[in-house]
């Protein structure tokens, strides 16, 4: 645990080097401005909602994955951060279900890459191709599921102890969980797509679920489905 540890803060304070990590880095910078605005025009409740967007990047750059999803995984907390602050989900009857889809999938993706590298769980690249095509998804879909339930429990608190305006009714919290399972279930099937297409060694840093030194693995794991 401790030289994973210590791997994981080596990949999070070194330079970005290529246009997928300045994208990414980008997003994060993107992030603490963010943060800094809510700290001077927004309330205590705001600024706790981007300060967990920007633990959720840096948690992300820790981890050796692709940098571009990196970068779309911080671009859609972000827009689902500044959803929740400029009231969009209220204003836009529609928004509440897509955001839920595409945040929910991206954070089940990344909680089970984090968990893959600290072996709770298999590496999407280590599961041979026949386990891999039922055994990610599910996983995945579990993870996102509980983040629905979490996200629906924080929407319910909200209401209760911060805005009556928060919309918790039956129908509502259904919706979301609905589209935030469905998010989930694409983002699995597509994590296990993508670690068993085989790749030249210079693909390696864009996978999802690739880690260095894992695209030998990776062909042979597509070889097997």
């Amino acid at each position: 645990m401790l030289r994973y540890r210590e791997s994981m803060i080596d990949a999070l304070l070194r330079r970005p080097a290529g246009a997928g990590e300045f994208f990414a880095d980008a997003v994060r910078l993107l992030c603490l401005f963010s943060l800094a605005a809510a700290f001077l025009w927004y309330g205590p409740v705001d600024v706790a909602l981007f300060l967990l967007v920007l633990m959720g990047t840096l948690i992300s750059r820790s981890l050796e994955i692709s940098r571009r999803f990196d970068g779309i995984y911080g671009l859609t907390l972000l827009t689902a951060a500044w959803s929740s602050v400029l009231d969009l989900y209220a204003r836009v009857g529609w928004w509440d279900l897509p955001v839920h889809f595409a945040a929910t999938g991206v954070i089940a993706v990344m909680a089970y890459l984090l968990l893959a590298r600290l072996n709770a769980v298999p590496s999407p690249v280590s599961v041979p191709g026949a386990v891999q095509r039922i055994t990610v998804p599910i996983l995945v879909l579990a993870l996102g599921l509980a983040v629905s339930v979490l996200w629906e429990l924080g929407e319910w608190w909200g209401n209760a102890f911060v805005d009556e305006s928060i919309n918790v009714g039956y129908q509502d919290t259904m919706g979301d969980l609905a589209a935030g399972g469905l998010g989930a279930l694409l983002a699995g099937l597509g994590l296990g797509l993508a670690s068993r297409a085989p790749v030249r060694p210079s693909q390696t840093a864009d996978r999802p679920g690739m880690q260095k030194g894992t695209a030998g693995r990776t062909a042979s794991a597509g070889g097997a489905s």
